[in-house]
C-alpha cells in the first residue's frame, strides 16, 4: 500500500512538472526536486500513521448471534371440525369426548417429557354441513391454524379438501369412507374406504339369505359410492353363485340429503317390496337403507306398512350406533327388521376399555369404532408434531406413516396406503338389542374380510 501511494504521488509531481514546459532551466528544476521529495516523504508518513493507527485501535467487541429458537414453544392449536349438530351429530359428541381425553393425555405427556410446548383442539360445530365445514375451516386458517381434525362425513371432506390442497392445510378425517376421495391429496382418512365396505355389506347381506336388494340412499358422494360398490360386489357373489339373485334397481329409491320427512319414499318403498316380494319370496328380500341419523325419520315412516316389517333390513357405517334409532318409536321395527349395520372394527388395543369406559359414562352409549380412529389422529399429529419440531402440515404429513409404524392406539395398528386411507378389512356389525326393558346397539358380530366370514357373538 505505500509502494502504491509513493508512486502516486511521484507520478503526479512529475506529470505537472512536464506540463510547465520542456525548456525549464536546470537550476530551476534542481529547485524544486527537495519539494518533490518532501512531497513524497510526507505522503510516506500519512500511509505509515494510517497503518498504525488501524493496527493500534481498539476492537468491536463480537457480536454473539441469537440463537434460533428450537422445536415448539407455547400453545399450538389443532383445528377439530366436528359434527356437534346435525345427521352426525351421534359422531360429533363421541369425538368431542375422546378429543378432550387425548388433550389431556397429550399435555400431561409433555409436561413429563420438558417439552415446551402444549396442544389444543379448537371445536368447532359444522352442523354435518359441508359449505359450514368449509367455512369454519376458512374462518380457522385465518386464525394460523394448518392441521385440522375434520371431514367426520365424505361430503364435508370432499368441499373442503380443494382448499386444504391449494394451501398445504393437513386434514385427518375419523370416518369419511367414499371412494372417490381415494386419492393423493392433502387429507388423510383414519378409516377405509367403501370399495372395503362395500364388498364387506354385499357379503353379510348374501350369508344373512338375501337374495334381491331393493337399494335406498342419501344422494351424495358417500351415499352414491356406498351404494355403487355394495351393489356391485353383490352382483359378483350373485354371479358366481349362479342362482336367481340380484339388486332391483328399478325399485331404487335416492333421495335428497337435506330431506326431514319421508313418507313419500316408504309409501313408494312398500309398494316396491310388496311386489318383489310377491315374485321372490319375504324371504329372499332385502332393504338397503344408506343414510344418517335421517335413518330415524325413515323407520317413523316406513313403520306405517305392515309389508316392510317382514323382511331384513341392511345399514352402514352411516347409521350403526347413532342415538335417534333407539327412541323406542323406531327402535322397534329397527330390531324387529334386523338392521344390521357396519362400522370399521378397532380391533384390540389396551386403551379400548379407558374408552369405552369415558364414552359409556359422557354419553351412556358404547363407543362406535371411529370414536377410536379420532382418538389415535389426536395422538399421532401430536407425535409427529414433536418429531418434526416446527408447525408445518406437509413435514407432518410426511413423517406421519414412519410414526404410525411404532405406534400402538385405541384402534390398533395403523397403516395408510398409498393415497393415505387405512388399510383395513374388519367391520364389527351393530345391531339394536332390548335390555331389561331399555334399547341398547351392541356389537353383535365381526365380517372377517381376509376369509370373508362373519363370527356371531350372539
Amino acid at each position: 500500500m505505500e509502494e502504491k501511494f509513493i508512486n502516486i504521488c511521484i507520478n503526479i509531481c512529475i506529470n505537472r512538472e512536464e506540463k510547465e514546459g520542456e525548456i525549464m532551466s536546470a537550476t530551476a528544476a534542481k529547485i524544486r526536486t527537495p519539494y518533490i521529495i518532501a512531497a513524497v516523504l510526507l505522503v510516506v508518513g500519512i500511509v505509515i500513521g494510517y497503518g498504525i493507527g488501524i493496527a493500534t485501535a481498539p476492537k468491536p467487541a463480537p457480536v454473539t448471534p441469537t440463537p434460533a429458537p428450537v422445536g415448539l414453544t407455547g400453545e399450538v392449536k389443532i383445528g377439530a371440525l366436528l359434527p356437534m349438530t346435525g345427521v352426525l351429530s351421534t359422531f360429533g359428541a363421541q369425538y368431542k369426548v375422546i378429543l378432550e381425553l387425548a388433550e389431556k393425555e397429550i399435555n400431561e405427556y409433555l409436561e413429563a417429557a420438558g417439552k415446551p410446548w402444549r396442544i389444543r383442539f379448537v371445536i368447532e360445530d359444522t352442523a354435518t354441513d359441508p359449505k359450514t365445514h368449509y367455512d369454519k375451516l376458512l374462518a380457522l386458517h385465518g386464525a394460523g391454524i394448518k392441521i385440522f381434525i375434520g371431514g367426520a362425513s365424505s361430503a364435508e371432506l370432499s368441499e373442503s379438501l380443494p382448499y386444504c390442497d391449494a394451501n398445504n392445510l393437513l386434514i385427518i378425517s375419523p370416518s369419511s369412507t367414499s371412494p372417490a376421495l381415494a386419492k393423493p391429496d392433502m387429507g388423510l382418512r383414519y378409516t377405509p374406504n367403501d370399495i372395503v365396505q362395500g364388498k364387506a355389506i354385499a357379503k353379510i347381506l348374501w350369508l344373512r339369505g338375501v337374495r334381491w336388494i331393493i337399494p335406498v340412499w342419501r344422494g351424495d358422494t358417500w351415499g352414491d359410492g356406498l351404494k355403487r360398490y355394495t351393489s356391485e360386489y353383490f352382483m359378483e357373489i350373485c354371479k358366481a353363485s349362479g342362482e336367481s339373485c340380484g339388486v332391483l334397481d328399478e325399485y331404487a329409491i335416492r333421495y335428497d340429503p337435506a330431506a326431514k320427512e319421508f313418507s313419500v319414499e316408504a309409501a313408494a318403498l312398500a309398494r316396491y317390496v310388496n311386489d318383489a316380494v310377491a315374485k321372490y319370496g319375504k324371504d329372499k328380500v332385502g332393504v338397503l337403507l344408506i343414510a344418517f341419523e335421517e335413518a330415524a325419520a325413515f323407520f317413523a315412516a316406513a313403520k306405517a306398512y305392515p309389508i316392510l316389517w317382514e323382511v331384513q333390513w341392511e345399514g352402514s357405517d352411516g347409521t350403526a350406533a347413532i342415538a335417534p334409532l333407539l327412541e323406542p318409536a323406531v327402535a322397534e321395527m329397527a330390531m324387529a327388521v334386523k338392521f344390521y349395520n357396519t362400522m370399521a372394527s378397532p380391533g384390540i388395543s389396551p386403551h379400548g376399555e379407558k374408552i369405552k369406559k369415558l364414552v359409556r359414562e359422557k354419553l351412556g352409549l358404547d363407543p362406535m369404532g371411529y370414536t377410536y380412529f379420532a382418538y389415535d389422529i389426536a395422538w399421532s399429529i401430536a407425535l409427529a408434531l414433536d418429531a418434526v419440531g416446527t408447525y408445518d402440515p406437509v413435514k407432518v404429513k410426511e413423517i406421519l406413516p414412519y410414526v404410525l409404524e411404532k405406534y400402538l392406539g385405541a384402534s390398533g395398528y395403523i397403516k395408510l396406503d398409498e393415497n393415505g386411507d387405512r388399510v383395513i378389512a374388519d367391520y364389527d356389525i351393530w345391531a339394536i338389542v332390548k335390555v331389561n326393558g331399555t334399547y341398547e346397539w351392541k356389537v353383535i358380530g365381526l365380517y372377517k374380510g381376509l376369509t370373508e366370514t362373519i363370527e356371531w357373538y350372539e
